[in-house]
């Protein structure tokens, strides 16, 4: 298993990948927290979960046929800037103070559907 990494190309995938998903993981953590001290409310903190899944369920063969037929590299980076614009917005309406609960809501469903697609582009 370790022999992989004696590629350039794999690490370099393998290091994106890793980046990406702890990014995403601490943005799920950090959102989830966020919906929970603006609401105090668990339907808004269920709500924005179930919110984050279910392009998973709607979007499952959608997503592997689009991944077939178009240019791996440009879907992967499209996907990953998609998911970048999520964040930064985010990050931009907590700077601002003006997020509201709807705002986490879409950002959390745009960024879920573009990460069906992203999943597939890493093999």
């Amino acid at each position: 298993m370790l022999t992989a990494f004696t590629y350039r190309d794999f690490r370099v995938q393998w290091f994106g990948a890793c980046t990406s998903s702890i990014g995403t993981w601490m943005q799920i953590v950090a959102q989830n927290w966020l919906v929970l001290s603006l609401t105090n409310s668990p339907f808004f903190l269920g709500l924005d979960a179930f919110l984050q899944q279910l392009p998973i369920i709607l979007f499952t063969l959608i997503g592997g046929v689009f991944a077939d037929r178009y240019d791996r590299r440009r879907t992967l980076l499209t996907s990953q800037y998609i998911q970048m614009a999520t964040s930064g917005t985010l990050a931009l309406l907590m700077y601002l103070h003006v997020v509201q609960v709807w705002h986490i809501l879409v950002l959390s469903s745009v960024r879920s559907s573009t990460r069906k697609i992203c999943p597939t582009r890493w093999r």
